[in-house]
């Protein structure tokens, strides 16, 4: 399922047709999205010659009832590859890189890489990265890097483009960047830099493109960023310019795109700035009707609801009101900070609240114990984690809990015990393990669980059998197997299935027929082919089954003809052609097909849509070439 560069070629192909014959000279390869185990990627290390690398999320171990992606080993199969100027691991998804530290240790003799990606991976020793002083291109976001990390980059004199997306760098981290005078791409998106830290930044004149979203900056840093006189794209999103801060921003001769959405610039700021530089485009939203911003947004300007309601809007956020009383509020993607919550612990009748992707920690939470009239609540990408949930244990009403991308690996789940009423609880892309699962079974009401991109294993599984209302279970790109499998069987209550990205076989899914109820199942980047679609033929509650990006072809359509209610069926980048496409056009219950990336042609389609006119059908000429395929 990968792609290779050829050397001299100007582009990857994925075609084996493609390739001419006789020897070959492989100067790139790219494995993102595929799935392979240890064993696979040895072969690489005989690949000396190559320049660019780009291996998957995960690499899944041999060994069924163990947890080990991203071994050491793995990294020592590239150790040997002199010429590599290229390496990137993982792929542009939430799901975190079981990517450690002693991994990228043992990729210490490539100093001569020049671009390295390993963004969502848990490295933060600045020992792995010391060695790598060569660098020109340097992804490190949504990664555990520090302030101590941020030591080996002063080293990399030659950086010319950096990424510290959603990293929990502060001031004294960027403090090591000062001397980085080559930099001309730097993006610091929601790293919580003041104008002190942006002063270490003084020296970067070369500067061309610079993403403070979320700083805390003000008006002082002003007269810094008017000095990056290459600036082309320069974002302030919900920062604290006003518009005596943007005035000095006239001066940059080359800037093109300025972001001042949600600052302190009003609408008279922003037209002056435009009458001066009408060749810049400038994206503005206010944060308040104007004239009720003013510095010291900090607490609400009075007491009352109406009061409250004001201020949270100026802060960007919004608030939903009924009859005087405030019901539903959304603060996510604002700075909104722990001591900020405190003013909104005495709402007696709030519903839903959002904080997503807020400043809110486990020291805020103790504000939430007596909002006991909550239903929903969403912390996802906060820095709360398993001790914060202690504070959630009272919210008796809570019906759905989004904790999406947080530190919460399982201890403190066991808080939540007393939520009788919790139906969707959602972890999604947080480190969360089997004893999370021990406690999540505790949760008799629960309906909806999403675990994707966790750390729990086949055994963990084990338990989710207590949980006789659990109706939909996201367990993407986890390690469950076919022992995880067999325990998921005893779940009789599951309706929907996500197994998408995990390593079980088509053995492994004759477990699931117990499932009577099971009506929607996604395979999407499995091993899974006809056989798996000989066992799925025997589950005739089945509506909807996903197995794009497997190895499907026309014999398994033939197969799923037999699914007696099957509405949806996505194909996308299978085997299937147009003798497939006959065999489809006879399954008259179907509603939405996906045939993108197929070898089924526009006869094949025009063949579908004839028979079956109330199917939506995705599939364009263009995807059906060989040569075009994604594979």
């Amino acid at each position: 399922g990968g792609r290779v560069l050829l050397d001299g070629a100007a582009e990857y192909t994925s075609d084996p047709f493609a390739l001419p014959p006789g020897t070959v000279h492989v100067a790139g390869v790219d494995m993102h999205g595929t799935v392979a185990d240890t064993k696979e990627l040895e072969p690489l290390r005989h690949l000396t010659g190559l320049r660019e690398l780009f291996v998957p999320a995960r690499v899944w171990s041999p060994a069924s009832d163990i947890k080990a992606p991203y071994s050491d080993e793995v990294f020592d199969f590239f150790s040997g590859m002199k010429h590599l100027e290229r390496f990137q691991a993982g792929l542009t998804t939430l799901a975190w890189l079981d990517l450690w530290d002693a991994g990228l240790v043992r990729m210490a003799p490539l100093a001569q890489l020049k671009d390295l990606r390993v963004s969502l991976s848990t490295m933060k020793d600045p020992k792995s990265l010391a060695p790598f002083v060569n660098l020109e291109f340097l992804d490190l976001s949504d990664t555990y890097v520090t302030d101590q990390t941020m030591t080996a980059l002063a080293g990399m004199k030659n950086l010319r483009r950096l990424t510290l997306l959603g990293t929990l760098v502060t001031d004294e981290g960027i403090k090591y960047l000062q001397d980085l005078t080559q930099l001309e791409v730097l993006d610091l998106y929601g790293v919580k830099i003041t104008d002190k830290g942006l002063r270490y930044l003084r020296k970067l004149t070369k500067l061309k493109e610079l993403n403070l979203l979320g700083a805390q900056i003000t008006d002082e840093s002003a007269a810094i960023l008017a000095q990056f006189k290459e600036l082309r794209a320069l974002n302030l999103y919900r920062s604290r310019l006003t518009n005596a801060g943007l005035a000095q921003l006239q001066q940059l001769p080359h800037l093109e795109l300025l972001d001042v959405r949600y600052t302190g610039v009003n609408r008279s700021g922003l037209e002056a700035v435009r009458a001066a530089r009408p060749d810049c485009k400038i994206a503005f939203v206010s944060i308040a009707p104007p004239g009720t911003y003013a510095r010291g947004n900090e607490r609400p300007k009075g007491a009352g609801q109406k009061a409250l309601t004001v201020w949270i809007r100026a802060l960007g956020g919004d608030a939903r009101v009924a009859d005087g009383d405030i019901q539903a509020i959304s603060l996510a993607r604002t700075n909104f900070t722990d001591a900020q919550l405190a003013y909104l612990k005495a709402l007696p009748h709030i519903e839903r609240l959002n904080l997503e992707a807020t400043d809110v920690s486990d020291a805020g939470l103790v504000a939430l114990t007596k909002l006991v009239t909550l239903r929903e609540l969403n912390l996802s990408f906060t820095s709360v984690s398993d001790r914060g949930l202690a504070n959630l244990g009272g919210l008796v009403n809570l019906r759905r809990l989004v904790l999406s991308g947080v530190r919460v690996e399982g201890a403190g789940i066991q808080s939540l015990n007393g939520l009788t009423q919790l139906q969707e609880l959602d972890l999604t892309s947080s480190p969360v393990k089997d004893l999370g699962l021990v406690h999540i079974s505790k949760l008799a009401a629960l309906e909806k669980l999403a675990i994707s991109n966790s750390d729990i294993t086949d055994a963990g599984l084990e338990n989710l059998s207590k949980l006789s209302n659990l109706s939909s279970l996201d367990l993407r790109g986890t390690d469950v197997t076919d022992a995880g499998l067999e325990k998921l069987s005893y779940v009789a209550s599951l309706h929907n299935l996500n197994l998408s990205h995990c390593r079980f076989s088509d053995k492994g899914l004759a477990h699931l027929k117990t499932l009577a109820h099971l009506e929607r199942l996604s395979m999407f980047r499995t091993k899974v082919d006809d056989a798996g679609a000989a066992q799925l033929a025997e589950f005739k509650s089945l509506r909807a089954i996903n197995f794009d990006y497997t190895k499907l072809t026309n014999k398994g359509i033939d197969l799923l003809k037999m699914l007696p209610h099957l509405e949806e069926l996505g194909l996308d980048s299978t085997e299937v052609d147009d003798h497939g496409a006959q065999l489809l056009a006879s399954i008259s219950t179907l509603k939405s097909l996906d045939l993108y990336h197929t070898l089924v042609s526009d006869s094949g389609y025009r063949a579908i849509k004839s028979a079956l006119p109330q199917c939506q059908i995705f599939w364009d000429k263009d995807s059906s070439l060989t040569s075009r395929r994604k594979l």
